[in-house]
């Protein structure tokens, strides 16, 4: 008799969660030799009244954690890129002057958040494992970065900028692997997606412009710059505040749950198979050798580098490509914004894909890498003097490129488990997006602009690889769930009983099971 896994549908998922809670708790000593046929067709004989009563308790509870937990999330992250993105506005209204900067040394702020960045990931990663209310961390970090970002206002020369640069870069690392993380534990499998496209957004670049153009008439006695880190570190101190009181911390603390929906979301997230308690003592290093043996690890990994070639020269340098065009600094701004709103809508429209179609993520990715390239060498081959609007549909079709990396990240969030193992692989995404923005940069020589075309080369040589490493990525899932298949099915011919989703889950969360070691674990592609 098979055991069911997580690759079925959200309907039969949820009836056989709730049925399997209810009758749990009414389970005596006697009723545990019942067999499990009489079971399943409790689960196929359900009326359809209460079937609906099922689907509908599960919506219930999707809907109020989409209404609290991920704004949360969404909200986390927009705060992040914007303070971060911001300086590069700042330095248009007169930072540079105002502090003195010369030759390299604004580039070297620049530099420096993701050499902090880097510092902390190790640090990060010892902590994160030990963590039990990620959220409640999370908005202890959100304070104390808006904090840190209001002292970049005080600032008169360099030495000050880079020194708050770098602890901006520290206390900002967390961010993205506690997302992650907390995404694979509130969310199902399916679910993953479109949530980690609406938090990996780009809002920032969208309304930075915006923010920045609109400041352009502020009357005061400070710089307009100073204003403007007053005011991004003042709402993120704000808000870091007022979700540490609001947001739970775990599933069972959720404020705004019922017993029964409470019940229903731990079982929503049992059927993962990835854990669903965080927050422990120990360290267990097995599973990041597990990780580092995994060639599936390590093709995921060489991807984000490399995908963050194309990221860092996008968003540092498209605002120099369109001013290179002919345009003014202030009517750059505007300009660039399409380009962001163009990477939002490719993310929902991918992450909505793949809710609908198991499966296809590895597709979708492949697809957005080559619309990316596209527009690449449409960047590097059109004469913008003779051809100014196809060389600026150019600069927005290279918007897809943010829809492969949150495609990534989803496929990192439904695919590990182990509690050492989530924290490990979700900080070194972290580790590795720092060094693909560290590198990237490199590549764009200011004596080629507006074109770039080392940088280019670079981006367009990046999408092959990128290619490649996918494509690697779902023929080892592919090959390993049909190995698993085939040797369930020569188990089961001798089984005696069947678990669920539930049990698994269970069992996967007691015993911190690696989706190595679950031998039920079905990897997502």
């Amino acid at each position: 008799m098979a055991v069911s896994t997580q690759e079925k549908g959200l309907e039969d998922t949820t009836t056989q969660e709730v049925t399997h809670l209810d009758s749990k708790s009414q389970k005596n000593d006697s009723s545990k030799s019942s067999s499990n046929e009489d079971e399943i067709s409790l689960i196929l004989d359900e009326d359809p009244e209460t079937l609906a009563a099922n689907l509908k308790l599960n919506k219930r509870v999707v809907f109020k954690i989409d209404c609290v937990i991920l704004p949360f999330l969404v909200i986390t992250m927009f705060l992040q890129l914007l303070d971060k993105n911001c300086l590069s506005y700042a330095a248009l209204y007169g930072m540079k002057k105002d502090c003195n900067l010369v030759g390299q040394e604004y580039s070297w702020l620049a530099t420096i958040f993701y050499l902090a960045y880097l510092f902390a990931e190790i640090p990060v990663f010892l902590l994160l494992p030990k963590v039990k209310h990620l959220t409640k961390f999370m908005s202890v970090l959100l304070f104390t970065w808006g904090g840190i970002l209001m002292c970049m206002a005080a600032c008169k020369n360099f030495g000050g900028l880079m020194a708050v640069r770098f602890f901006l870069g520290m206390m900002e690392a967390a961010i993205q692997p506690a997302c992650i993380i907390i995404s694979s534990t509130w969310y199902m499998k399916k679910e993953q997606p479109l949530r980690m496209a609406l938090w990996s957004n780009t809002f920032a670049g969208i309304f930075n412009g915006i923010f920045a153009y609109g400041m352009e008439n502020w009357k005061g006695s400070l710089a307009i710059w100073r204003y403007m880190f007053l005011l991004y570190g003042a709402v993120t101190m704000i808000f870091g505040l007022a979700t540490f009181f609001i947001i739970p911390g775990t599933i069972e603390g959720a404020w705004f749950f019922s017993e029964t929906e409470r019940k229903c979301a731990v079982a929503r997230s049992a059927t993962n198979q990835t854990g669903i308690h965080f927050g422990t003592n120990s360290m267990k290093w097995y599973q990041i050798q597990e990780s580092l043996l995994d060639p599936k690890y390590w093709s995921l990994m060489v991807f984000i580098i490399v995908q963050n070639f194309i990221n860092a020269g996008i968003t540092n340098f498209n605002t120099f490509i369109i001013k290179g065009f002919g345009f003014s600094s202030y009517r750059t701004m505007l300009l660039a914004t399409p380009q962001a709103a163009v990477a939002m809508g490719a993310c929902l429209l991918c992450a909505a894909v793949a809710y609908l179609v198991k499966n296809i993520r590895f597709v979708l990715i492949c697809i957005t890498t080559g619309v990316t390239m596209a527009g690449i060498i449409m960047i590097w081959k059109i004469d913008h003097k003779e051809h100014l609007n196809q060389s600026l549909a150019a600069v927005y079709i290279c918007g897809f490129y943010n829809a492969p990396y949150v495609m990534c990240l989803s496929l990192i969030a439904s695919n590990t488990s182990g509690q050492t193992k989530k924290a490990f692989n979700s900080i070194s995404v972290g580790l590795f997006y720092a060094l693909g923005n560290l590198i990237g940069p490199q590549f764009f020589r200011e004596s080629e602009a507006p074109v770039y075309t080392t940088g280019i080369k670079a981006m367009m040589s990046a999408c092959c690889i990128m290619y490649g490493m996918i494509v690697l990525y779902a023929a080892l899932c592919f090959w390993e769930n049909k190995r698993r298949e085939q040797k369930r099915d020569a188990e089961d011919a001798e089984a005696d009983n069947v678990l669920t989703e539930i049990e698994i889950g269970e069992k996967v969360d007691q015993q911190d099971l690696t989706d190595h070691e679950n031998k039920h674990f079905r990897y997502t592609f």
